[in-house]
C-alpha cells in the first residue's frame, strides 16, 4: 500500500509539470495586414494565423484553470479579436 501510494505521488509529481506547460497561452498573432494594400496571399495567411490562434485559445481556456468570469473576459476578448480580423477581410473582399 505504502509502495503505491509512493509510485502515484511520485507520477503525479512528474507529470504535474508537463500538464502546466502543455496549457500555456498562446502567443496572439502579429498585425493584420492592410486590407487596402494586402494581395489575396497576404490575407489568406492571416487568415490561417487568426484561426490557429482562436483554436489554441479555446483549447487555453479549457485547461487554464481560470474562474468563470476571468474565462467569459477571455471569450469577448477573443470574439472581439475575431470580429476585427473579419471586419478587415469584409474590406478586403469589397475592394
Amino acid at each position: 500500500m505504502k509502495k503505491t501510494l509512493t509510485t502515484c505521488l511520485l507520477t503525479l509529481v512528474m507529470t504535474a509539470p508537463a500538464v502546466s506547460w502543455a496549457c500555456s497561452e498562446p502567443a496572439k498573432p502579429g498585425e493584420f495586414p492592410d486590407p487596402a494594400t494586402a494581395v489575396t496571399a497576404q490575407m489568406v495567411k492571416a487568415n490561417n494565423e487568426v484561426k490557429a490562434y482562436v483554436k489554441a485559445m479555446q483549447e487555453y481556456l479549457g485547461c487554464s484553470g481560470m474562474s468563470r468570469s476571468q474565462q467569459k473576459a477571455a471569450i469577448k476578448e477573443l470574439e472581439d479579436y475575431a470580429e476585427s480580423f473579419n471586419k478587415l477581410i469584409r474590406e478586403f473582399k469589397a475592394r
